[in-house]
């Protein structure tokens, strides 16, 4: 029995089913969070500020199905003390989590405008076909940077090396790439999967999506397609269109290898700025970006990692690559204990254009202890550290020290 949780939860993270929403069966989950330690603070000359009390943050989450239609949404809310002075607090929807605290940026990954609330509805007419409307859909192919899970949730990291356009103080590191394999989020979408077979291990997936067009005030349209004809491959294939005044078009490709449960090989490929000018966009627009992911589940033992690595550059002359490497560890020491470890580095991306500074260098380090007190509750404890040298050659080191409850319970 052990042997077949772990194998599922290790399933869990590394393929995570394509028709998944934000919750993946009906249920309610809830997960409360508070943490401690050295915040980024962009008003001081350091960084960050004193050491301090990020606050109660809580994450309520529901999932509700009647036959051919689905309806899932989230609230994020609590008393975010970082954001308020000692005598003005208040109990408020927040799009804060820890990574807040860190001076880090999920919420342009995990939801449009932030992760501070969203409401997805899906309709299932007819056989395979499914039509999705909402600001969270999260409908993705094929394999990405890890995420480890959505910012609110203990297992969450950064992403690439945390190495992203700017600096926490917007001096210029530069380096993170935008994968469009996400292509339903904050959108219209329409996809129809053909199984072949009976169970659907084999498939070909289609989709379509009219995204939010806030952004590039023009009509937009997205495409993606999976495909898994046999045990072994799965390769995949998205374009989103964002317009030539905002971004540009965006190709991703994507491939997976299962060769055995114990061993996983994943790549991925993307081009973003497609039909901007020539020299792009100097903010980033127009780059690609590349990777490699390998998952290797150690024999009988309940112990598995999975490092990796991507590059990423800029067609734009003046900037060098950026290189990133991460790896998420995790042992569970009983059926109740699991413990884990994600870590990362990122460095380069220099503008050779200023002589007299450097590319950016960030290393981040994120132990996790969770305990499961039944099958409906668990608490985790996450440790943080993160250091930072920006192009002006500061360094900014800052750490957090966070607990989690969460509750989720089937119905």
């Amino acid at each position: 029995m052990k042997k077949i949780l772990i194998a599922i939860a290790a399933g869990a993270i590394l393929l995570a089913s394509a028709s998944a929403q934000i919750l993946e069966r009906r249920s309610v989950q809830n997960t409360l969070y508070t943490g401690f330690g050295l915040p980024y603070n962009p008003g001081e000359e350091d960084g960050h500020g004193k050491f301090n009390w990020v606050g109660i943050l809580d994450t309520l989450q529901v999932r509700l199905d009647w036959e051919w239609f689905t309806m899932d949404g989230g609230l994020t809310w609590g008393l975010p003390l970082m954001l308020w002075d000692a005598k003005e607090i208040a109990f408020t929807n927040t799009g804060v989590t820890q990574f807040t605290f860190m001076g880090e940026n999920r919420g342009a990954d995990d939801c449009d405008e932030g992760y501070s609330h969203y409401i997805n509805f899906v309709v299932r007419p007819f056989k395979n076909f499914e039509a999705g409307v909402g600001t969270h859909l999260n409908w993705q192919v094929g394999p990405a940077p890890q995420l480890g899970a959505l910012p609110w949730m203990p297992l969450a990291h950064v992403v690439q090396g945390d190495f992203e356009e700017g600096a926490p103080d917007g001096s210029g590191v530069k380096g993170r790439f935008d994968y469009a394999y996400k292509w339903a989020d904050r959108a219209l979408g329409l996809r129809y999967t053909i199984g072949f077979d009976n169970a659907k291990n084999h498939y070909l997936q289609l989709g379509v999506a009219l995204p939010d067009g806030s952004a590039s005030n023009h009509f937009t349209i997205n495409t993606a397609m999976e495909l898994k004809p046999i045990d072994l491959l799965t390769v995949a294939v998205a374009y989103r269109h964002t317009g030539k005044k905002h971004r540009g078009g965006q190709l991703y490709t994507g491939l997976e290898l299962d060769f055995t449960q114990n061993f996983n090989i994943q790549a991925w490929f993307g081009l973003n700025g497609i039909g901007l000018d020539k020299d792009g966009d100097i903010a980033g627009d127009k780059m690609w970006g590349t990777g490699v992911a390998v998952y290797i589940k150690f024999g009988k033992l309940p112990l598995w990692i999975k490092p990796e690595v991507g590059i990423s550059d800029y067609i734009y002359k003046d900037y060098s690559l950026a290189l990133y490497t991460g790896a998420r560890i995790q042992w569970d020491i009983t059926k109740a204990m699991h413990l884990g470890a994600w870590t990362s580095f990122a460095w380069g991306a220099d503008d050779k254009r200023w002589k007299d500074q450097n590319g950016g260098f960030i290393f981040n380090i994120r132990p996790d202890f969770t305990f499961d007190i039944n099958d409906r509750h668990s608490i985790s404890a996450v440790f943080e550290y993160e250091s930072t040298r920006i192009p002006s050659d500061d360094r900014l080191n800052r750490f957090c020290f966070g607990f989690y409850w969460k509750f989720n319970r089937a119905f």
